[in-house]
């Protein structure tokens, strides 16, 4: 496998776009970061082609406008594994709608009635190992490492291979009318909107543990994380996780230094944010008494 080519400036997308437009297959990944951000956004777009394999750096690139007539021609076929995520985020952060989606893991899913990652796949078909341990990595960070991009880039590399093996499984089994309705409404994906929950602290462990006042803690310290997260545009588990606000509802700690004794807390709320937090903890529990 030769080193995929790196497209980190609008000249350099501009200039692929035509050999793109040429092919009738291209396998389509991305990487988000949607484990470090409150709005996650898509950081990089992987492209294989029969011959070539594409990394397309969106944080460096000012104008993706060229890439939109690819995705939106309908001979061409984008195949994804898995690809809800990369769909819905490709519409929302680019206005790219994806049309012709062949997606290997609902075929695999009708061929074998299993639902699996692209990593069985990959070791079933072609014997390759596909380490997953930068699947939650930040790839806002720049710059990318040489790991990363043979990573990013194996996800796209064998997608046309794989596509074709399924396809003539698919054919043989007269499951493809099935399989083409079934990736037909994957064109219509929409990113659906952050919504919270204020009561998702319900679902916290150990909060069945709790007395009422504790309990009325935690519901504060629950809204303060999501105010937080969305100020920062941080995932909110990044701010404080659910242990350490259970820990902190069920202590109560009423001066900064026990802020500091609470364990699990990020340092950012052992330092400027702990005010914030013993604020809540008072509020609550005086207006209890």
């Amino acid at each position: 496998m030769k080193p995929a080519v790196i497209i980190d400036t609008d000249g350099d997308l501009e200039k692929i776009v035509p050999e793109l437009e040429k092919k009738k297959l291209l396998g389509v990944d991305t990487e988000s970061d949607s484990y470090y951000s409150y709005q996650d956004r898509v950081c990089i777009i992987q492209i294989s082609t029969d011959t070539d394999d594409y990394i397309i750096d969106t944080i460096a690139i000012h104008k993706m406008e060229p890439l939109k007539t690819v995705f939106e021609n309908e001979h061409i076929e984008k195949i994804f594994h898995d690809g809800t995520n990369d769909i819905t985020g490709l519409k929302a952060d680019f206005g790219f709608h994806c049309r012709n989606i062949f997606d290997t893991a609902i075929a695999w899913r009708m061929i074998s009635g299993e639902l699996k990652g692209l990593a069985y796949l990959l070791e079933l078909h072609f014997g390759v190992s596909h380490n997953k341990k930068y699947q939650k990595w930040d790839w806002r960070r720049r710059p990318l490492t040489k790991e990363q991009l043979e990573y990013a880039q194996i996800d796209t590399h064998y997608l046309i291979r794989l596509r074709n093996l399924l396809y003539k499984k698919l054919e043989a089994r007269n499951l493809l009318r099935q399989f083409k309705e079934s990736t037909r409404n994957l064109e219509w994906l929409k990113k659906t909107p952050k919504k919270f929950n204020p009561n998702g602290f319900w679902r916290l462990k150990g909060v069945q543990n709790l007395d009422r006042e504790s309990i009325d803690v935690l519901k504060a310290l629950y809204r303060y994380r999501e105010r937080t997260a969305q100020r920062l545009n941080k995932a909110s588990f990044r701010v404080i996780n659910g242990e350490a606000m259970i820990r902190l509802a069920k202590q109560k700690p009423r001066t900064l230094q026990e802020i500091k004794n609470v364990k699990g807390l990020p340092r950012h709320l052992k330092q400027q944010g702990a005010k914030d937090l013993l604020n809540i903890i008072k509020k609550v529990t005086s207006d209890e008494n």
